[in-house]
């Protein structure tokens, strides 16, 4: 009698099944890897066996077993995937419709050096059909923009990238030139005036390394975590600088062989979504991608748009102002 009041009890019982762990049963399920899955959630491959074990208790049976060729889905395993995958597409619409009816925040970040006047008329676009959203978007050197992304405090970003390197869908090719305030006269044979970015930054780091490997002095005048006072520097005549050669302000030039400077290699600017989904940031990903396109819509070689699986990133937060020093390069690196 008090078996059958226990049964009743059990099945009587209204299951509420955690979406985290049904998402992330369904990704062992379509990678047939616990490990693999734990890179298609982001998650430890320990987290991903936990998750799993916390769905076999809920459900009160075994889901999944592991053999030779991976993992294999018990009885009750293909009757909860059937379900999940259910529940999952249903959540995912339901989040898509609200979105497209609520407010929010959409957070999108981008390196200092990005030129987004040529971006106005998208944002506006934007604006038009998501009214309620508001946008936010952050600028700052490179490493701390992809931190931010990878934290989950930005939800999409704007990078650069050495050709063919990292993660994100590339967008467009682009030249990067040395340049300087148009009154700028630099003799060949004394040390190279810079103006540069904080010593993390991978465009700094690039062009030490280029001037080392040509056998050209250096030496450091300016610092500043921001455009501004790299700009500041340009325009006063007491540096220069790398920047994309597309949106190169009027009042700066290039330089290069004349003033025995090294070549610059091309980079690429890529566009990387953050963790969290929605039909806003979707709506934005995909307008930035078409613009880019979009043949001579900045001045540039059209992009390759291809996707690749999202790289953790690292390197702290954007911080720091001008600042002003002189260091030569046969003192130790910045």
């Amino acid at each position: 009698m008090d078996n059958a009041a226990t049964g009743t009890q059990r099945n009587d019982r209204l299951m509420l099944y955690d979406i985290v762990l049904l998402r992330t049963f369904a990704a062992v399920c379509d990678t047939g890897s616990f490990t693999k899955a734990a890179r298609e959630v982001n998650l430890t491959q320990s987290a991903v066996s936990l998750h799993v074990k916390r769905l076999e208790d809920e459900v009160g049976a075994r889901l999944v077993a592991r053999n030779a060729r991976g993992v294999a889905l018990t009885e009750q395993g293909e009757v909860l995937l059937s379900y999940a995958r259910r529940i999952l597409a249903l959540r995912e619409e339901a989040e898509h419709r609200l979105a497209r009816r609520g407010g929010g925040l959409l957070r999108i970040g981008a390196p200092e050096y990005l030129d987004l006047r040529p971006l106005s008329a998208m944002f506006a676009q934007f604006a038009a059909r998501h009214p309620a959203v508001r946008l936010q978007i952050e600028l700052g050197i490179g490493p701390d923009i992809a931190a931010l992304l990878d934290m989950g405090e930005l939800d999409l970003a704007i990078l650069s990238r050495e050709l063919g390197e990292g993660d994100g869908i590339a967008l467009s090719r682009e030249r990067r030139v040395w340049a300087a305030g148009r009154a700028m006269r630099l003799d060949p044979d004394t040390p190279v005036p810079l103006a540069l970015y904080p010593p993390h930054c991978r465009w700094r780091q690039l062009a030490l390394g280029e001037l080392d490997q040509a056998g050209r002095t250096w030496r450091l005048v300016a610092q500043s975590a921001g455009t501004a006072g790299i700009l500041a520097a340009l325009d006063a005549g007491l540096a220069i600088t790398v920047l994309p050669q597309t949106g190169l302000p009027p009042a700066l030039k290039s330089l290069g062989e004349a003033e025995a400077l090294p070549a610059l290699p091309d980079f690429e600017f890529v566009l990387r979504r953050g963790r969290k989904e929605s039909a806003a940031a979707e709506d934005m990903a995909e307008s930035i991608v078409e613009f880019f396109r979009e043949p001579g819509a900045r001045g540039v070689e059209r992009g390759e748009v291809r996707k690749v699986k999202p790289l953790r990133g690292h390197n702290r937060r954007n911080g720091g102002a001008a600042g002003h020093g002189m260091r030569e390069n046969g003192s130790p690196r910045p």
